[in-house]
């Protein structure tokens, strides 16, 4: 992201901050503000854990406790009070956490004359507030289409409405991630003068894939391959049941080694299941939103979602639409035959101040990949989900 905001030359100081705890970094925010006094814009990114507490979203550091959000974390209000102080012209943050889409006014709509002090405001979230933003290595699912959203255009001036318009597309169909978008500005804010500014970091992102001429006439001469010969080849990559169970196992066990119990004998009791099929109820939504939306090319795991209208009275509908008028369905089945598909890890506290954790991993195969799903909770005292973090990897199966 740094390389991206460098190359659009219009930052006079750009201000990285990475794994501080609270009190750091709202002085590393306050001492990056100190050095831009009336800037014409003022860009915010954070990519991070967010954490939604009623009407207030916060901003989580490595520090951050959900008992004590404000003094662990930085909230949008306190937020807001500092970015005010540098009297930017205009101000844009990019905010890709989960939970992050939240109203700017509670319980209203953003009007021009409620910028919450700003001339000009613009925020994009990378999904609502009661959503989940995936993770990803070494970009985040939202950060990577970000990204491609500015570097689209390949000549011209690249605007702020530009990447909305690119990343709205973008998540069209993903009915699990929906970015939240808030403008008040005139539509001609620009992230860059001219797109060809990103020249040399698209051609980063492009893979090698000329070659010396050559190599490509030595190349020529071998002889192509038979039909037969590359469903063979195609055939040898693919997964068996063998090859599923002894990987996932392998992963499983792997994991398992990680996890010292001695060590938190004193203060926790830990406890480890494991299912043969897709059991666990906290992550299977978030299983199927996810395989719903990859090509796949087998049937190992069905996996799909669909969101239907309730059959109501049509002009009921148009006065009253909401979330209470659609069905929707869920449908996740293993077709295969694995002995161990999730992996539940429970640890429970000893001590009352000490919290309980959750963390489930579930597996499931594919052609040549295996998608790995974890999903965190961390409750409080009460039994209370406090926090809930979704992580998705993808590992190929070893040949």
């Amino acid at each position: 992201m740094r390389a991206l905001l460098e190359a659009t030359d219009k930052y006079s100081h750009i201000e990285v901050i990475e794994n501080v705890k609270a009190d750091d970094l709202k002085t590393r925010i306050r001492e990056a503000i100190d050095k831009s006094q009336s800037p014409t814009e003022l860009f915010f990114y954070y990519t991070g854990h967010g954490y939604q507490n009623e009407d207030e979203f916060f901003y989580c550091a490595t520090n951050f406790d959900a008992k004590r959000p404000n003094e662990t974390g930085i909230s949008t209000t306190e937020l807001h009070m500092l970015l005010r102080l540098a009297e930017s012209d205009l101000v844009v943050k990019v905010i890709d956490a989960c939970n992050s889409g939240s109203l700017l006014v509670k319980s209203e709509l953003i009007t021009p004359q409620n910028k919450q002090g700003f001339k000009n405001l613009i925020q994009i979230s990378s999904c609502l507030d009661s959503q989940n933003s995936l993770t990803g290595n070494p970009l985040s699912l939202f950060t990577e289409k970000f990204r491609l959203s500015v570097l689209r255009k390949m000549e011209g001036v690249v605007y702020y409405t530009d990447a909305i318009n690119a990343l709205r597309d973008e998540f069209i169909n993903n009915n699990s991630q929906t970015p939240f978008f808030v403008s008040q500005v005139t539509g001609r804010e620009e992230f860059v003068d001219d797109a060809r500014r990103f020249d040399k970091i698209r051609d980063s992102l492009i893979p090698v894939n000329e070659v010396d001429s050559g190599l490509v006439d030595e190349q020529s001469s071998v002889p192509a391959l038979t039909s037969l010969q590359i469903l063979e080849a195609r055939e040898a990559c693919m997964v068996n049941p063998e090859k599923m169970n002894a990987f996932v196992g392998d992963f499983f066990d792997a994991l398992k080694s990680k996890i010292s119990i001695n060590e938190f004998a004193d203060y926790f009791s830990i406890e480890f299941t494991e299912h043969g099929g897709f059991y666990e109820d906290t992550t299977r939504n978030f299983i199927i939103r996810v395989l719903s939306q990859e090509k796949r090319y087998d049937n190992f795991v069905t996996a799909n979602y669909s969101k239907k209208y309730k059959h109501r009275n049509s002009l009921n509908f148009m006065l009253f639409p909401d979330d209470d008028d659609f069905v929707e369905t869920y449908d996740l089945l293993l077709n295969c035959s694995m002995s161990r598909v999730q992996f539940r890890l429970i640890i429970t506290p000893k001590f009352s101040p000490l919290q309980r954790i959750k963390l489930v991993v579930s597996c499931a195969p594919s052609m040549d990949t295996c998608y790995v799903f974890g999903f965190f909770v961390r409750f409080n005292g009460n039994a209370r989900q406090q926090l809930r973090q979704p992580v998705i990897a993808m590992l190929s199966f070893p040949q």
